[in-house]
């Protein structure tokens, strides 16, 4: 599609990364009209908003929604897309940023207001949990999907340092949990730090917890770490922040085009970095392969 072609309705959250996209938008605000892109906008601050004005606008007729904030605000907007034809822009303004890490957007404004100019369109994969709520990076349970809500409650911080912060105290009160991973090849009881299922390499504000994972391969990644005892936990921490945990014999690492998870107790997750609360019946989630067009860099 032609630059010309394109009409631009921008989803952006003013609370996402503390603050950080309020104070952005301006200068992204004022490299859109110096280039001269025009487009419609629409402010969010209320959890889930962005879901349903990603519909208006795809119903609209615009061709292109851009998300601006996390990647919570980049779940929900791909949420609101669904199967249709418009392709999402995203403009980083989040404490993490994974998704975008991914793809290769950049994280200062004007590279990223280059991307929607000048990028190209990829199809990138989905994941999708129980048939209803997708995904763009993943969805953790256990000590990861602490770390995300400790994050959320943060005043201080923010960005990578926020993660390290928080994932370093989880890891001395953090409790494992049991529960039983299943794929079409593969299954396992056990006692659990952390389940992340995973479209994309990234969580966490950079964690590489899934590093062989491709976000257009068309299969989900289970990387699951079982307990250690609390004096080791700080040093595997480390291993997994840079990608250098799957040779321990505590972790699982699966890749599958589908991943159930089932147990009895009363367990904490997230979905691209935000509180999410599991389905009460076995959690399954399943790729929805070239499910979603993004602009990239050419």
């Amino acid at each position: 599609m032609d630059t010309e072609q394109r009409s631009y309705f921008l989803v952006v959250n003013l609370i996402a990364g503390l603050g950080l996209c309020k104070r952005l938008f301006p200068a992204v605000r004022k490299e859109l009209d110096r280039r001269g892109i025009s487009y419609d906008l629409h402010y969010t601050n209320e959890p889930q908003e962005a879901i349903d004005v990603a519909r208006m606008g795809v119903d609209a007729g615009f061709t292109h929604i851009v998300a601006m904030g996390g990647d919570g605000t980049i779940n929900e907007v791909a949420n609101g897309l669904g199967d249709g034809a418009a392709t999402l822009g995203v403009i980083p303004a989040g404490k993490g940023n994974d998704f975008a890490r991914m793809v290769g957007i950049p994280i200062d404004p004007s590279g990223a207001v280059d991307v929607l100019e000048r990028g190209v369109v990829r199809k990138v994969d989905l994941g999708v949990v129980n048939g209803e709520r997708r995904f763009v990076n993943g969805v953790g349970i256990g000590i990861d999907a602490q770390v995300a809500r400790d994050v959320l409650q943060s005043k201080r911080l923010s960005g990578p340092p926020a993660y390290v912060r928080a994932a370093i105290r989880q890891v001395f009160r953090f409790k494992a949990f049991s529960a039983l991973l299943e794929t079409d090849a593969w299954s396992e009881q056990s006692r659990w730090l952390s389940v992340g299922v995973s479209n994309g390499k990234y969580c966490g504000g950079g964690f590489k917890l899934a590093p062989k994972a491709e976000v257009n391969d068309g299969r989900l990644d289970l990387a699951a770490i079982g307990d250690f005892a609390r004096a080791e936990r700080l040093m595997r921490l480390l291993q997994a922040r840079k990608g250098r945990h799957l040779g321990l014999r505590q972790v699982r690492y699966v890749q599958s085009r589908k991943v159930s998870i089932s147990s009895d107790e009363k367990l904490v997750a997230h979905m691209d970095g935000e509180p999410y609360r599991l389905p009460k019946e076995r959690l399954e989630v399943q790729v929805l392969p070239d499910a979603l067009s993004v602009l990239v860099p050419g």
